[in-house]
């Protein structure tokens, strides 16, 4: 079975390649100056193509989470969490800390983790 990441678009393909240098990034509309994550090839707000990359935040809130069974890349006793990024959004993301030792609340920090089938994918880390 392969677990590669499905590349809708080259937007798509692009971020993870990023993530694999460690860099956590969308796309920006050059026309109506509107932010889009997950990143996009055409603007959804105003349908301009002319798109740049930009930086996401790499500090977050961690709004909720939970602990992962069983899924593609995330095995118990991994931890999944809903984290607000400032002027983007809400992202779902895994969590690399006990979920003991989290709560609602706390502030986080982006980090890249590899998965057991070698894709970069991103976490986020309580901050210390």
């Amino acid at each position: 079975m392969d677990t590669k990441p499905y590349m809708q678009d080259r937007a798509a393909e692009e971020f993870f390649s990023r993530l694999e240098r460690g860099e956590f990034q969308t796309t920006r509309c050059r026309g109506c100056g509107e932010t889009h994550y997950p990143p996009r090839v055409v603007c959804p707000a105003c349908l301009g193509e002319d798109m740049e990359w930009v930086d996401l935040p790499r500090q977050g809130t961690l709004l909720a989470f939970t602990r992962q069974a069983d899924a593609i890349r995330c095995r118990e006793p991994d931890v999944l969490g809903l984290v607000e990024l400032g002027g983007i959004g809400n992202v779902v993301t895994r969590i690399d800390a006990p979920f003991e030792e989290l709560s609602i609340g706390m502030k986080v920090s982006f980090d890249v983790w590899t998965s057991a089938d070698g894709v970069a994918l991103h976490q986020f880390r309580p901050t210390t």
